[in-house]
């Protein structure tokens, strides 16, 4: 979203939720006030709306949620980290990482919030934008504002089933408190929800290349398709019986991705995470950030010191395991020049030889036995951290991209492996390694195939709210917890309906 369009965010959510969350002011009879009566009348005024809808995505709006509460939730629960020192300071944090939490832990409180307020917002355009008339708003506007309303109200979906286990579908604005109280569906009714949602999107979505740059960041054909690959394939690994018939329309989603030329690989794959690189060939969906404060705007963040370990300026709340190194490296230095597999590289600071040139000092123009002599050994994240070390102790405005089309690539690899083509499922790793100079694999086994899709998403994806999901789609929590000497149980899969909720709404059991 541009900043025109970022601005209108958060102004149309103070709207939003005093027009949707009030009553007594959709009463109102004062022409100088704004209600659902003559808000939506035009073209700009749906933007608007729609602007709202957006604002909840990720819970970037919120410190409290999106530097603190996101995080844990989204990398606590990986068995690849730990918290560091400081960490330890916020019980509600390691409520997370312990797997302690109750439902009255703050984090699973504004996560289910944040994306119901989401859910509100999508509701409102698609019930008031649909009643435009054409005097109001042009047909074309309208079927795309309406299409991408449709994938925003998914993924906020997609957001809540894939981290709680009860999930109550809202599906239209409120009229009065009789609305209020419902029970939490069934996991099959949300899955069919976001999945029509998706189709109903990607029908009226623009291509990639159909988006002006003044609507970077807005949701396009490419990322409807790839969410519908991604729900289906998360749909089969809870659905065994099913999983097959999910996969193989998984595929086909993916595939259109793939064959769109919308999309590719970016060669500079740090150039994602630290801000030198925004909306990349690569990027299919991507959270907009941007140091512009003019017109109030402010949307950018300090995600970059809450993750930059204290050693470098940050707040050091996060570290790398040595299970994270060891998995990283089991390779060996097989990349054609010699090096790791230069992901590695590009995800952690670690002791080696390659942070230790004093001819070419690469933690921020110094060496790592510098850095890191009060604390030695220490796997430091680099990703969502800035390119230069004067930015550290700043809000940043690093892009965050949120489906990228090696994820594409690799989720299709694995549909064609569970289908027996382990050709294409190969071609499909083989070139996500290339980007990072790893020589090409010849498996033809399905367990050796899957194994390296596996690993490879350990490669790609660290720190990128990947892992907890996918084990538990795979069934492997239980065995890497245990090697992590994590105090997870199945009961920790997701997270209870949070206390709030259950407390105002007697039929959320």
């Amino acid at each position: 979203m541009k900043k025109s369009l970022l601005y209108t965010m958060l102004v149309s959510a103070g709207l939003f939720c005093s027009t949707g969350c009030k009553k007594e002011l959709l009463n109102q009879n004062s022409p100088d006030k704004l209600t659902t009566d003559n808000f939506w009348n035009s073209r700009e005024r749906a933007l608007s709306g729609l602007a709202a809808a957006y604002s909840q995505v990720e819970s970037f709006v919120g410190w409290e949620n999106f530097i603190e509460g996101r995080s844990c939730r989204e990398y606590f629960r990986e068995d690849f980290i730990e918290p560091g020192t400081d960490a330890y300071n916020y019980s509600w944090w390691m409520e997370i990482y312990n797997f302690t939490y109750q439902s009255d832990n703050v984090a699973i409180d504004y996560f289910w919030k944040d994306n119901y307020r989401g859910i509100n917002f999508t509701n409102q355009v698609l019930a008031n934008v649909a009643a435009m008339t054409d005097n109001q708003i042009d047909e074309a506007s309208r079927k795309v504002i309406l299409a991408e309303a449709r994938f925003l109200e998914a993924y906020y979906y997609f957001k809540l089933l894939t981290n709680f286990e009860k999930v109550i579908i809202r599906d239209k604005v409120p009229e009065g408190e009789s609305d209020m109280p419902k029970a939490p569906a069934s996991r099959s009714e949300v899955w069919d929800l976001i999945i029509n949602d998706l189709k109903l999107a990607e029908a009226n979505l623009p291509l990639r290349s159909g988006r002006p740059n003044k609507e970077l960041g807005r949701a396009t054909k490419g990322a409807a398709q790839a969410y519908l690959g991604k729900a289906l394939i998360y749909r089969g690994g809870e659905d065994a019986a099913n999983k097959t018939k999910y996969y193989t329309e998984a595929a086909t989603w993916l595939k259109k991705v793939m064959d769109s030329n919308e999309y590719s690989l970016e060669s500079n794959f740090m150039g994602m995470f630290n801000g030198t690189l925004k909306n990349s060939k690569e990027s299919v969906f991507e959270l907009q950030m941007t140091m512009d404060e003019s017109n109030g705007n402010y949307f950018k963040s300090q995600l970059s010191d809450w993750i930059a370990a204290f050693e470098l300026g940050g707040y050091g709340e996060i570290y790398g395991t040595p299970r994270l190194l060891a998995e990283m490296k089991k390779e060996g230095k097989t990349a054609s020049d010699g090096l790791y597999d230069h992901r590695i590289y590009n995800t952690v600071f670690f002791k080696d030889a390659y942070f230790n040139d004093p001819v070419n000092p690469r933690v921020y123009d110094k060496i790592y036995d510098d850095v890191f002599k009060n604390n030695d050994g220490a796997i430091a994240f680099r990703k969502w951290i800035p390119a230069s070390s004067a930015l550290l102790g700043n809000a940043t405005a690093i892009n965050m991209p949120i489906i990228r089309f090696a994820d594409v690539k690799l989720l299709y690899a694995e549909t064609q492996n569970h289908l027996g083509a382990q050709d294409k499922a190969m071609e499909q790793v083989n070139d996500v390694r290339a980007r990072s100079a790893m020589p090409a694999l010849n498996l033809t086994a399905s367990a050796d195939v899957f194994n390296q899709i596996v690993h490879e998403r350990v490669m790609e994806f660290t720190l990128e709210s990947s892992r907890f999901y996918d084990l538990r789609r795979w069934g492997l929590l239980a065995t890497n917890m245990q090697a992590a000497g994590r105090t997870w149980t199945t009961a920790n899969n997701y997270f209870p309906l949070p206390l709030k909720e259950t407390l105002n709404n007697p039929l959320a059991k």
